[in-house]
């Protein structure tokens, strides 16, 4: 657009003296500069632009039309890059910056307590966007950079995942409160599979994980109900429609609210719900997002491993 070279910031910066202070000689005393060095790098931009830039007005030397889009675009130019740096610094020091998290629905409770409250507490500036999907969804979210880290149930082998396990948490039988097995320390699929279930669609993971028991057990059954939220399942519980399966940090807000009761299903399977948190391999996060990745790996009682740290990196680190 200007030639072979860009526009050079400190010729802009002379143009922009010579004009507040009419002259170039005026100009190199304001600010410093030897007269002649002002003189010859503007008429370098004027070679270079092949246009006048100044001329002379009785005893002031003002800008022609073309300086004067000259010297008005160093000066917008000059604030751009002002801004710019700041809002560098900004994200840089974590003071503002946005970070969107792909999330299972049943773990968005979890996420809340465990993670997200130690997170807003020390980044007040970071706007936090959450997005609900199934797995296979937020295997293509992550695939497709539409999410920082997501984090879902159950294992998903996908090359484009780089994904840590975090927490592990029993499988539960999420009975309504005045059930007679609500008080047991834990349940068997036998005991309960004659009442009505409450079921997910099969590419739930707390759904894969009873089919596999179910099939364990050699036992078919045909669910009372098969749900796509776990808030619709839980309302079904609490209105003593069925029982659901899910761990009691996807329950918990019902729980703690004395709604619903999840006692842990006797089963080896059970006993191995994985919480995993994923980026998308190879990808480097900005520091937000890589302190709540980080953040949500210290959710497990043992924090995050020095490879895991290793292998996901905060840009500009």
């Amino acid at each position: 657009m200007f030639g072979r070279h860009e526009l050079s910031e400190r010729t802009l910066q002379y143009l922009d003296a010579v004009a507040r202070f009419g002259s170039i000689r005026s100009a190199a005393v304001a600010i410093g500069v030897n007269a002649s060095t002002i003189s010859r790098q503007i008429a370098a931009l004027e070679d270079q632009l092949n246009l006048g830039l100044l001329m002379k007005s009785g005893r002031v030397t003002v800008l022609t039309e073309m300086g004067k889009v000259v010297c008005n675009y160093g000066l917008e130019r000059a604030r751009l890059t002002r801004r710019f740096q700041s809002s560098l610094q900004e994200y840089r020091t974590l003071e503002r910056g946005h970070v969107t998290i792909g999330s299972g629905e049943g773990l968005v409770t979890v996420l809340i307590k465990a993670v997200l409250h130690k997170f807003v507490a020390s980044h007040p500036g970071i706007t936090i966007e959450i997005r609900t999907a199934a797995l296979p969804q937020l295997v293509q979210m992550v695939r497709d950079d539409e999410v920082d880290v997501c984090i879902y149930a159950g294992a998903a082998r996908d090359p484009i995942l780089n994904a840590r396990p975090f927490q592990t948490e029993p499988l539960c039988a999420i009975l309504p409160v005045m059930h007679p097995l609500a008080r047991k320390e834990k349940v068997t699929i036998e005991e309960i599979v004659h009442s009505p279930l409450i079921f997910f669609q099969p590419h739930f993971a707390a759904q894969t994980y009873v089919d596999a028991i179910l099939e364990d057990r050699q036992l078919d059954y045909f669910p009372a109900f098969r749900c796509d939220m776990f808030g619709t399942a839980l309302s079904l519980v609490a209105h003593n429609l069925g029982i659901a399966f899910m761990t009691k940090g996807a329950a918990q807000d019902y729980v703690d609210l004395n709604r619903v009761c999840a006692v842990p299903l006797d089963h080896p399977i059970a006993s191995a719900f994985q919480r995993y948190v994923a980026v998308r391999a190879g990808r480097r996060l900005m520091p937000a997002a890589f302190d709540l990745w980080r953040d949500i790996l210290s959710a497990n009682s043992n924090g995050p491993s020095q490879k895991a740290v290793q292998d996901v990196t905060a840009a500009g680190s």
